[in-house]
């Protein structure tokens, strides 16, 4: 059995770290004496790719192989730029010497709309005999329009059932591989049989050595002295629009007793660096105890900040992993912030104690313009549904979804606009009663704040322990071993179907309750 692991680049991600963490872990898990032939197929990119990754993974035998046109494209191909891309990757695999009956290309993110030609290629390579692997992080239908839209006329001809088939293709030889129980379901729902469907969660590598806290500490207030002895909390993030600094910034706000709390990167998107750009702003008007790009200070590692640290925070508001609700155990700190359940369902079964995030961060209506709120929903709502080619509800129909987004007279922080979110944020640094009121709404907000300093050893370890037997690199390599084996063994077809359902996958991720204005916002 030969492996080709498909993927548009190489440079530093998250996708190309699960990579090269799978396959640390299939090093894990394979005896060097039957070694496994993995050939990586990619555009040409790899800034920051690891060159002394073969001599760390025994047993696995690693080629790259270049092929431009799998890389990111800018303009919207024929279908000729799908049989060129097609046969590209015939002749990297024929250079590997992978045979399709005994090959499994495991493909990351191939519906994602970064290379229109992608999909269709692919389905000539699995009429040709090939069995797909096809690894869905994160979902084109979840509020990426730009995207979707691009795929739909160069891929759809404009029909979303034709995009469907070409995004979701069905056969024998053709599986999906999910990162939760939500993606399982959706796929499930949009026709994809159980027997071909399966879950794959990321592996989680221990971390090397961490230096102690008190070392650590001493080093990150050399490069940031405001950075007194007091809590320090850092938030391991790139500063994008869907990870809702805002709501950081809001508990620098709350937080006082001189607690600081660091914020690890900036966006590298320039769409994303105007929101960052203004957060950093206000934070530098209102004083407040943030340290933006803590990670980017010379000769301090990500490893310093964590070590350094009191506690991990999360306030994003959509993930495809995850992977802060796992490592942060492992780092040795508690995790304090947001929850986010459909993610984090499987972590809670699997024994991750996560009780004391919370699911909302409720704010009294009355402190915002609350006509301002019911329309940024709507209108946000209705461009959204636009722009994905969809029918438009009823004012009253979408009026009655809106008004259960408030309980008891709160909304959610995370459904307030950033003009809104900026408000709260200004309000609760101005007035000490506003703060005692917020905090008094949130109670597992207002525990995470007063036990910051308290001995959380026991939930620490317990979470570390589970995290270690689920989702360790041995766990992963055993899991994702199996799964090759199991789609190697698929029988071939010469004929792609369409899901029986495949537009579900759209209407799953397009409800109201999962849009918080503040991820499509320019």
């Amino acid at each position: 059995m030969n492996i080709a692991i498909l993927h548009y680049h190489l440079n530093r991600g998250g996708v190309t770290q699960v990579i090269i963490n799978h396959l640390r872990a299939l090093s894990e898990v394979i005896d060097e004496y039957e070694p496994v032939r993995v050939a990586i197929i990619y555009g040409g990119r790899q800034e920051n790719w690891p060159t002394d990754l073969p001599s760390q993974i025994p047993g696995v035998e690693l080629s790259l192989h270049v092929v431009p046109e799998i890389d990111y494209d800018t303009d919207v191909p024929s279908e000729l730029h799908a049989t060129r891309l097609a046969k590209g990757l015939e002749a990297a695999l024929e250079q590997a010497g992978f045979a399709s009956q005994d090959t499994v290309l495991h493909v990351h993110n191939h519906s994602l709309g970064k290379n229109v030609a992608l999909p269709e290629a692919l389905g000539q390579l699995a009429r040709d005999g090939y069995a797909l692997l096809l690894h869905i992080h994160d979902f084109v239908e979840d509020f990426r329009p730009g995207d979707y839209r691009r795929l739909l006329q160069a891929v759809g001809g404009g029909d979303p059932d034709h995009l469907c088939e070409a995004l979701y293709p069905q056969a024998a030889q053709v599986h999906y591989a999910v990162l939760n129980g939500r993606d399982l379901g959706i796929l499930c729902s949009a026709g994809v049989p159980t027997e071909r469907l399966h879950s794959l969660p990321n592996p989680v590598a221990e971390f090397d050595q961490l230096p102690t806290q008190r070392q650590a500490r001493g080093k990150v207030k050399e490069h940031f002295p405001a950075i007194a002895e007091g809590p320090y909390i850092i938030y391991p993030v790139r500063g994008i629009r869907r990870k809702n600094l805002g709501e950081a910034l809001l508990w620098s706000a709350l937080a006082g007793g001189g607690t600081h709390i660091g914020l690890t990167m900036p966006p590298l998107n320039p769409t994303e660096q105007p929101s960052y750009h203004s957060w950093k702003e206000l934070a530098a008007e209102l004083s407040l105890p943030v340290v933006f790009e803590a990670a980017n200070a010379p000769s301090l590692t990500f490893a310093e900040n964590l070590a350094a640290s009191d506690a991990i925070l999360t306030t994003s508001v959509a993930e495809g992993f995850g992977m802060v609700f796992l490592e942060a155990w492992l780092a040795g700190r508690r995790l304090l912030g947001r929850n986010l359940p459909e993610i984090t369902g499987d972590y809670a079964s699997a024994g991750v104690n996560l009780d004391s995030l919370y699911g909302r961060l409720a704010v009294p209506l009355e402190w915002t313009d609350g006509n301002a709120f019911c329309r940024s929903i709507r209108d946000s709502y209705r461009k959204v549904l636009d722009d994905f080619g969809q029918s438009q509800p009823t004012d009253e129909a979408l009026g009655d979804e809106i008004d259960a987004l408030v309980q008891d007279g709160t909304v959610d922080f995370a459904y307030l606009t950033t003009s809104l979110q900026t408000e709260v944020v200004r309000s609760v640094a101005a007035n000490a009663p506003r703060r005692e009121a917020l905090l008094e709404l949130n109670p597992q907000l207002a525990n995470s704040l007063a036990t910051i300093g308290s001995d959380v050893h026991r939930l620490v370890a317990s979470n570390a322990e589970a995290v270690r037997e689920n989702y360790s690199l041995k766990a992963a390599g055993q899991r994702l071993h199996a799964l090759y084996e199991t789609v190697s063994a698929s029988r071939r077809e010469d004929r792609l179907t369409p899901p029986s359902h495949g537009r579900c996958v759209l209407a799953a991720f397009l409800g109201l309750s999962r849009l918080q204005p503040l991820r499509i916002e320019t």
